[in-house]
């Protein structure tokens, strides 16, 4: 559509760009159906304060080069003068027709910056849940300031705020919909929109790059992305505590660590329960290196707790798992099971059950054939029968936007 060639569509995200997944996602298919699509995020080492990547104009504004003292006063009142001085030189400079929210922190100081611009909020979490779970994953004063500062009740009427002053709204899984139309029945059901969190095809366009972290000589059990509390990263580990039991070569990865509190109790976990052998943690890996480690794992798991955080979400990295041909291994957190037992691409362990997790990894060891048709199952769901971002979710987007900035039903 021609009319499309005249919206700019700003992203906003707090994460790096490239390679924020989701960001990466909608940016491009805003740009190929000829939206005018551009991202502000913050500069990382390396990176350009303004560069244009794969057509989407990229803005890393100096100013968010933050200072600890300026972060603690975005928790305290949740606002940020970086990011504020941040949004509104980018406003003049780029003049976008939407801003588009990454979750809801930056919510407050967009409204402040914003002009005649329209506010669309990506809900990637359920924020005031999180926060919660978060908690877990603290000890001493630094928890004792989130009680204070991001208590759940803080949250959700700062994210009610926000969300019925926007102009849409953007959720990543079909209960996360339904949890914000529950929650907030002001909303106007028609500008709330699930954008699913499904992968991308190109994700396997370059199957031979990368490198795995670690050797195929052993069964491997692969969880990768993001630590914290609600992830159930405990209770994989906690599983093997059967599985050396029964004397089995299993090992369980875990990649993508980040120095924290969480990843040392996860550190004593292991050493208290007498698995260093059968555990093996891994740091964060380049982007190129994903496909590589999904590719060498026999079984490719997401632990999730189940609560009504992980609940109201879902990873793209189940989608990826699927895409890379690899048996699933999930726990009974909503839409894990959901899907997992749509596609037949795995099994289903109760969430928080390590004895649950450990007998559904020895029925994996045991049965190669039922590994073998979980893996082709998991593939065709998302390749051959549209359950990718291209097939299924970008159309949504761009009706979504259509719908906003076009008057197009």
């Amino acid at each position: 559509m021609n009319q499309r060639r005249q919206c700019k569509i700003l992203q906003i995200t707090k994460a790096k760009f490239p390679p924020e997944i989701r960001v990466v996602k909608e940016s491009l298919s805003l740009h190929e159906a000829d939206y005018r699509s551009a991202v502000l995020c913050p500069p990382f080492e390396g990176q350009s304060e303004y560069e244009v990547w794969n057509g989407i104009e990229i803005f890393r504004p100096k100013v968010l080069k933050r200072f600890f003292l300026e972060k603690l006063f975005e928790h305290i009142t949740l606002l940020s003068p970086a990011w504020y001085f941040a949004i509104t030189g980018i406003i003049k400079r780029y003049q976008p027709d939407v801003l588009h929210i990454h979750d809801i922190w930056l919510g407050r100081v967009a409204f402040l910056s914003k002009t005649n611009q329209r506010v669309v909020f990506d809900l990637h979490e359920n924020m005031p849940a999180a926060v919660v779970e978060y908690l877990k994953g603290y000890s001493g004063l630094l928890k004792l300031f989130f009680q204070i500062f991001q208590s759940h009740r803080r949250i959700l009427r700062y994210e009610c705020a926000m969300l019925e002053r926007s102009d849409m709204i953007l959720a990543c899984v079909a209960e996360a919909k339904e949890r914000v139309l529950l929650n907030y029945p002001k909303l106007d059901s028609n500008k709330v929109h699930n954008i699913e969190n499904l992968e991308s095809k190109r994700f396997i366009s370059e199957p031979d790059a990368g490198e795995a972290s670690f050797e195929k000589d052993h069964f491997s059990v692969l969880y990768i992305g993001g630590f914290g509390p609600h992830r159930g990263i405990d209770t994989l580990i906690r599983s093997m505590v059967y599985i050396k039991k029964r004397q089995l070569n299993v090992k369980v990865h875990l990649i993508g660590a980040r120095p924290s509190q969480y990843l040392e109790m996860m550190q004593t976990l292991i050493a208290s329960l007498g698995v260093e052998n059968e555990v093996r943690i891994t740091g964060w890996v380049p982007v190129e290196d994903v496909l590589a480690n999904i590719c060498q794992a026999d079984v490719c798991c997401v632990p999730h707790h189940s609560n009504p955080h992980t609940d109201n979400t879902i990873p793209h990295k189940l989608y990826q798992y699927m895409i890379a041909k690899r048996p699933v291994l999930v726990s009974s957190s909503a839409p894990l099971a959901r899907t997992v037992r749509h596609s037949n691409a795995g099994l289903v362990f109760e969430a928080g059950d390590p004895e649950s997790c450990a007998n559904a990894i020895v029925e994996l060891i045991q049965n190669p054939q039922l590994c073998l048709k979980l893996s082709n199952s998991g593939y065709r769901y998302v390749m051959e029968q549209g359950h990718n971002w291209e097939e299924e979710s970008t159309p949504k987007l761009l009706q979504a936007y259509d719908e906003l900035l076009l008057g197009c039903n």
